[in-house]
């Protein structure tokens, strides 16, 4: 009855961690790096090793060739491209409970550091995260598991998966060299302490050969990337380093951010207990001890160093360090706590029951903020973003319109399907000779409108390059906000119907364009008016109104807009009106004028011949 409870209970924790890995897997959108290791994915094989190389990727290319295969089965939804993650995540909560059953730790505590990993929000994230980290994870703890069999059964096949599984995690990760570095000092710190296990031990280094024969070759391949590599994270102190680490593992980084130091003090205080519990146990113990510290620091430490010479330190990084971690903590949860020794009854109360129930509140809560709360979001609006891109383009000839990124995000091109084409605009890291001259070829393109979803990032244009060179052709129609995202409208057009309209403040209008000549339904109309004239009486308060009627004289949409006093003489004006998503067929009639807000009534400014508009021209609208 008790093993049928154990396996029930094992299946159960399994289950588990598949429906939390698999809940809302969709819902949030890729993020860069995903929608990266999507695009890459699609190569074949050996384009993938030529690009990896060519373009010194810092990743090997076992994960890609994985995906590779698997999307040829599965498709291209967000679904699908997670799915190996979810997959790999929930075999590592099983590899979990296996390790420590063999490190000898008791069915109670094997589940609990087995459960403890499957409702991890930090293991959660990854496993719905459609990059390598999660195989990693799996691969890591196999490779682990394998080591052990291997050094208690010492049978030549579970050598050989074992060399084979590390060999792949080396090609999934190159910090899996870090997993395999504590595994050698466990080893052979093992052998200097205990001379009766020296054979096993040797074999351990005939095949730690075998397998650096069978890996080597490629390290030498990819060499310089590795030594080339500038690093995308930061340089962390010992302390911050410390206080991170813990905390993600213990709750993830859906949790405040004020949060993480008290986190970081609870779990350590966790994984104190259960080190000095494994080491009062004795005996294989702690060997056990030795072995879950060696695989928890040495990963987190040699992550650490080596961001100590480049901005190389993650929190994702550190996924291979997470099941010693848990397993130190389920030690802790079921032995050090349950067996305390306090003889005052409710200390003891309280010691056994607050620290669970603290720490499953803190994993629901991260749990929760992880599911549902967009501020811990992976997503950034890219389907909406996508989405707009057929109204702000609507009614132009595709071949027209451009969408300029001043980042190369591959993540749009993911959710973006549709004929517009798209340029890097500056097409290098901070190259504004490279931005002019690409719009310049806009220009020799007839391309009368570029949306620029407007993206700073330090690494590549954080100094408005991309809008300087637009603006050096093309005259900005509208800064509109889609999302999270705010999204520049950029227009030109080759020619104006003639006005010439004086007004009274001695300002005129010369000239209006109106783009497109069709009404589209939620469409961006732009408007394109060319000032001139004497501006000496302008008070700088002055604004300009466009509306567009319809037969009965009504507002179908409008925008009021500071007029620009100090624009040259004959240089355009640009802007945009966002059309309702209902609008009838029928004529409309599109005026603009001047009117000063900062008088009594915000009067209109008349022109000349005493109107107080102008009239730009009439449009046909349709129905869509």
């Amino acid at each position: 009855m008790r093993q049928y409870a154990i396996r029930n209970t094992q299946y159960a924790i399994v289950f588990l961690a598949f429906a939390l890995r698999l809940f809302r897997l969709a819902f949030q959108e890729l993020r860069g790096d995903e929608a990266f290791g999507y695009f890459f994915s699609l190569r074949t094989y050996d384009d993938i090793i030529a690009t990896t190389l060519s373009l010194r990727e810092p990743h090997p290319v076992g994960s890609y060739f994985l995906q590779h295969l698997w999307l040829g089965w599965a498709g291209h939804s967000e679904f699908a491209l997670r799915f190996v993650s979810v997959w790999c995540g929930v075999l590592a909560v099983a590899l979990l409970y296996r390790l420590a059953r063999r490190l000898q730790l008791s069915p109670a505590t094997a589940s609990t550091g087995a459960f403890l990993l499957a409702v991890s929000p930090y293991a959660i994230w990854h496993s719905q995260d459609a990059r390598m980290y999660s195989i990693l994870l799996a691969l890591t703890l196999a490779s682990t598991w394998l080591m052990v069999e291997a050094l208690q059964r010492g049978r030549w096949q579970v050598w050989l998966l074992y060399v084979g599984v590390s060999w792949l995690a080396l090609h999934t990760h190159y910090f899996a060299i870090f997993v395999l570095a504590a595994q050698n000092c466990f080893v052979l710190g093992r052998a200097l302490l205990m001379p009766r296990v020296r054979f096993g031990a040797v074999q351990w280094v005939q095949w730690q050969f075998v397998l650096g024969f069978f890996y080597l070759p490629w390290l030498f391949t990819a060499g310089e990337t590795l030594t080339g590599y500038g690093g995308n994270g930061d340089s962390p102190s010992f302390w911050w380093m410390a206080q991170r680490s813990l905390a993600v593992f213990a709750a993830g980084e859906s949790i405040p951010a004020g949060w993480r130091t008290p986190v970081a003090l609870g779990a350590g205080l966790l994984l104190l207990l259960g080190i000095t519990h494994l080491w009062r146990t004795g005996g294989s113990r702690r060997r056990t001890l030795f072995l879950l510290l060696l695989l928890w620091a040495v990963p987190v430490l040699a992550t650490w160093a080596s961001s100590q010479s480049r901005p190389l330190f993650n929190e994702r990084y550190l996924i291979a360090a997470a099941p010693p971690f848990y397993l130190l903590l389920a030690v802790a949860l079921t032995s050090a706590i349950r067996n305390s020794q306090f003889t005052i009854h409710y200390l003891r109360f309280t010691i056994r029951y607050f620290f669970p129930l603290l720490l499953g509140s803190l994993l629901l809560l991260s749990l929760s903020n992880h599911f549902t709360n967009p501020a811990y979001s992976k997503t950034r609006g890219w389907r909406e973003l996508a989405v707009s891109f057929a109204r702000f383009s609507a009614g132009l000839p595709p071949e027209q319109v451009r969408l300029a990124q001043n980042l190369p995000e591959p993540t749009l091109w993911y959710y973006y399907s549709g004929p517009l084409e798209h340029i890097v605009l500056p097409p290098q890291a901070h190259d504004a000779e490279g931005a002019n001259a690409a719009v310049t070829q806009l220009v020799a393109e007839g391309v009368t409108r570029v949306i620029h979803p407007v993206q700073a990032a330090a690494t590549w244009d954080d100094a408005g390059i991309a809008q300087a060179a637009l603006a050096k052709e093309y005259a900005l129609a509208a800064r509109l906000s889609v999302g999270v995202w705010p999204v520049e409208i950029y227009s030109r057009v080759g020619g104006y119907t003639p006005l010439s309209v004086a007004f009274a403040n001695g300002v005129q209008l010369n000239g209006a364009a109106l783009q497109p000549e069709r009404l589209i339904p939620g469409a961006l109309l732009v408007v394109h008016l060319l000032w001139d004239g004497e501006r000496a009486q302008l008070s700088g308060s002055e604004k300009v109104f466009l509306h567009l009627l319809d037969g009965s004289g009504q507002i179908v949409g409008q925008t009021d807009v500071p007029f620009v006093a100090e624009r040259g003489a004959g240089e355009a004006a640009a802007y945009g009106i966002l059309l309702p998503d209902t609008l009838p067929a029928g004529p409309y009639r599109a005026i603009a004028g001047l009117y000063d807000p900062a008088l009594p009534g915000a009067p209109r400014i008349a022109t000349t011949a005493g109107a107080d508009f102008v009239g730009l021209g009439v449009l046909e609208g349709r129905m869509e």
